[in-house]
């Protein structure tokens, strides 16, 4: 089989595709210079778990995803046990916490960034994608918008209102939506590598991976002051509902803040988080993809990252 060709879009670089080689040890990432980070056809395949020990101090992967780059992780805020991963290539889910995870309806899709919503909604937005699904993911469509650019490398809805969202596209800016996306407003021409939100008293609070670092918006994108800084070049960024917990991938590990990002501390996990999720009302859990395709999961704020307590069946193959 021909080697795929590695393709790093511009602005901030999430994962880049790597080429064929064994597992063990291979790199999913690159970040570039002055960047502070931010199926085959025809073949169906299934993604099970493949225990082959820890990845990076005591934690135990749950799962490794068979696909070529990491991008995007969000729990199902109906079911924490619910999970979807993004990839270049589309969408997989998970319905067992994370053990076993499969292809979704959706393929042949740049799903840089997922957000489904307790309301049904489900969007993703990537490197010329936006599309929604009302049905669970089962279909979808393009969203009707008016973005001056559909390269979008950060997407966000804001958690108590599904229809409230924020986008980064490359070369033009972030935008702020009140219309689940139909109509944006430009706020800052300035780029973000990734974003992340929560909510303060009723309203949403915007944390998102700039050109200086980490920085943080209490009115909708418009302004921004500077937080603290992890150590370490940072790929990723996630709260929990009420930003009592921050969360930044680095290549120094998974660092956490529970002062609203002005100090850091590390988590058990020294492994890069290429993406992070935590599920909604549960500020204990946080799970992430590493760059090694890696799932893990811990219940404690990321003190501690043991495997699941029951294993799956041998990897399958569905033609």
């Amino acid at each position: 089989m021909p080697a795929r060709s590695r393709r790093v879009r511009p602005g901030f670089a999430r994962a880049a595709k790597a080429k064929p080689a064994p597992r063990r040890g291979r790199s999913r990432w690159i970040i570039p210079v002055a960047a502070l980070v931010l199926l085959a056809a025809g073949a169906a395949v299934a993604f099970v778990v493949l225990r082959d020990g820890a990845g990076g101090g005591d934690a135990v992967a749950w799962a490794r995803l068979d696909t070529a780059d990491v991008h995007s992780l969000a729990f199902d805020p109906a079911d924490p046990a619910h999970l979807y991963f993004g990839h270049h290539g589309g969408l997989l889910e998970s319905r067992d916490g994370g053990r076993s995870w499969q292809p979704t309806a959706l393929s042949g899709a740049d799903a840089m960034n997922v957000r489904v919503s307790d309301e049904g909604l489900m969007q993703i937005a990537g490197h010329e994608v936006y599309l929604e699904s009302r049905d669970g993911g089962q279909t979808w469509e393009p969203v009707p918008t008016d973005l001056p650019g559909l390269d979008l490398h950060a997407f966000v809805t804001d958690p108590g209102d599904p229809t409230h969202a924020w986008a980064f596209a490359v070369g033009h800016g972030l935008f702020e939506s009140t219309d689940a996306g139909r109509h944006w407003e430009q706020r800052q021409p300035d780029s973000f590598g990734a974003l992340t939100t929560f909510q303060a008293d009723g309203q949403p609070v915007l944390v998102g991976l700039t050109q200086i670092g980490i920085a943080r918006s209490d009115d909708g994108g418009r302004t921004w002051q500077p937080l603290g800084r992890p150590s370490g070049q940072l790929a990723s960024l996630a709260a929990s509902g009420d930003g009592s917990v921050l969360y930044a991938g680095t290549t120094d590990g998974l660092q956490r803040s529970t002062n609203g990002g002005q100090t850091w501390s590390a988590t058990g996990l020294t492994n890069v988080a290429l993406t992070i999720a935590v599920p909604a009302g549960d500020d204990a859990t946080v799970a992430v993809v590493d760059d090694q395709t890696r799932f893990y999961r811990s219940s404690d704020r990321g003190a501690t990252w043991p495997g699941p307590l029951i294993t799956s069946s041998p990897p399958t193959t569905m033609a």
